[in-house]
């Protein structure tokens, strides 16, 4: 083994054993919270990437005395419809549809941004890429790290070094440590250098190297627990930033996923599964042929065939008739998952196609709404925040003391604003079907009591006297002109009105 690159190790270092088998179980110790929830976060993430058990049919349950070889058979069969991914994609859809308004003073920051882990990744996608897991999972990280590149020279303009970020998804933060919810210490699991093509590849623990950081240091060991590489880059933090859209009341490292129980998803994929295997074993008529009491059953079977089809005829001995399953079983599979996927709509905070407004109140479909404009504002508050941190650790890296780098971060004016609202579907569709009946000009009636309902649906929560005041105005407003060619958004029609507007006044 080469000799470890240590710099400055920190003081956890010392407390490591230098015995393999000490040190190798010191590194695969997890958090008892991570345990308890590590299965539930993989199968979230393969929920999530339509893989592991949902690829290969590892997440279906076998049918009470199924025979191994017909659940074999469904599990080669499965198909999964990824519905997660889908509701994911909403709310990062949501959050980034409106622009981001960031700025700062410091043009080396402003550069940054535009490329954060040196492959020409913007600020911005990798904090897709991070809401995205962090709502599978509830939580997850990104590490403000630097590059190990020696400087060429003594100056600045030698420094080789960069700042770069890297995303660990819950499952790659495996022990954590806070002092008065400020994160002291973390061990995160890093992938191993790669090997060349012509080696073998490592198996997933080989695969594997562990990163401790605490607030004096890091330290990095390899799969053995062996240190490989440590230093106190003195920047008096832990430069992991984490997101957690829907905190935990009762951890300060988890938090609420999206879809709190991935179950629900495997049962929708053992669903799908069970219906095809009714539909393929049990929908089909049977052919059946009925035998006197003194007849032959062999014989009739023998002139009845193997197979049957509408190509050809039988004859046989007794009557013959197709018997019909009992359709009810299919239908009732597909009731069920119908119902399940509507859960996961709803625990999203979001409308299922098969809501109908007929049977819902409209105090129903606002509250949904709301739920999921409350959902997608407190994700883009938590990025907000994130983003700061990130300047933060930025600025930490590129400075020599703590007191330093925080001065030169508030030297720079970082500044990171997130839309505070979120105009959702139904209410656009709302205001734009009552802008096009404004202009249908139905008379003064009509027209105020359109807008004394836009504004009801714009601020359902208006108490009840500005509502009155409200109403007052819109009373009290003059009753306007039939709307003309350019409030209708034609310009040529509208230019052809008011030249023979003005022909007519000449």
């Amino acid at each position: 083994m080469a000799e470890p690159l240590v710099l400055n190790a920190p003081a956890f270092v010392a407390g490591i054993s230098t015995d393999s088998k000490a040190a190798k179980e010191v590194m695969e110790r997890t958090h008892p919270d991570y345990d308890s929830r590590q299965s539930a976060w993989q199968m979230a993430l393969d929920a999530f990437e339509a893989a592991g058990g949902f690829a290969d049919g590892g997440y279906l349950w076998p049918f009470p005395r199924e025979e191994q070889a017909t659940f074999e058979k469904r599990q080669s069969m499965a198909r999964y419809h990824n519905y997660f991914e889908t509701l994911v994609d909403i709310h990062i859809r949501a959050v980034f549809s409106q622009d981001v308004t960031r700025s700062s003073d410091s043009a080396d920051y402003n550069a940054w941004i535009e490329d954060v882990d040196g492959a020409g990744t913007s600020l911005e996608a990798c904090l897709k890429e991070l809401a995205s897991l962090a709502l599978v999972h509830g939580h997850d990280g990104l590490l403000v790290d630097k590059t190990p590149d020696a400087p060429t020279g003594p100056t600045k303009a030698d420094e080789r070094a960069r700042v770069v970020v890297r995303l660990f998804p819950a499952l790659a933060i495996t022990d954590w440590r806070f002092e008065q919810e400020t994160l002291a210490a973390v061990k995160l699991i890093e992938q191993a250098p790669s090997v060349s093509i012509t080696e073998a590849v490592p198996d997933a623990d080989d695969a594997r190297q562990y990163l401790i950081w605490a607030t004096d240091g890091w330290a990095r060991f390899d799969a053995e627990g062996q240190l490989v590489a440590a230093d106190t880059p003195g920047l008096g933090m832990v430069p992991l930033v984490l997101l957690r859209p829907q905190p935990s009341y009762t951890s300060p490292m988890l938090a609420r996923a999206l879809i709190p129980d991935p179950n629900v998803l495997a049962a929708v994929y053992n669903r799908d599964s069970e219906e095809d295997h009714v539909l393929r074993e049990q929908a089909f008529s049977l052919l059946t042929v009925s035998v006197g009491e003194g007849g032959n059953v062999a014989d009739a079977r023998a002139d009845l065939g193997s197979e049957t089809g509408t190509s050809r005829a039988l004859i046989v001995r007794g009557a013959v008739d197709y018997k019909t399953p009992d359709q009810t079983v299919p239908q009732t599979i597909r009731d069920n998952r119908a119902y399940l996927i509507q859960e996961l709509y709803r625990a999203a905070h979001v409308r299922f196609s098969r809501d109908s407004r007929a049977v819902e109140s409209g105090e129903s479909i606002r509250l949904q709404n709301a739920e999921l404009n409350e959902a997608v504002t407190g994700l883009a508050k938590a990025l907000q925040a994130v983003e700061l941190q990130i300047a933060r650790c930025y600025f930490a890296w590129q400075h020599p003391t703590p007191e330093a780098a925080e001065a030169a971060f508030q030297a720079a004016n970082v500044s990171v604003e997130y839309p505070d609202e979120f105009f959702l579907d139904d209410l656009m569709t709302d205001l734009e079907a009552w802008a096009e009946a404004l202009r249908l000009n139905l008379g003064e009636t009509m027209t105020k009591r359109i807008k004394k309902k836009a504004a009801r649906r714009i601020d359902p929560d208006m108490p009840l006297d500005v509502q009155e005041q409200v109403d007052k105005e819109i009373d009290a407003m003059k009753d306007e002109p039939a709307p003309g060619p350019a409030d209708m958004g034609d310009p040529e029609a509208a230019a052809i009105a008011k030249a023979e507007a003005e022909m007519a006044g000449g």
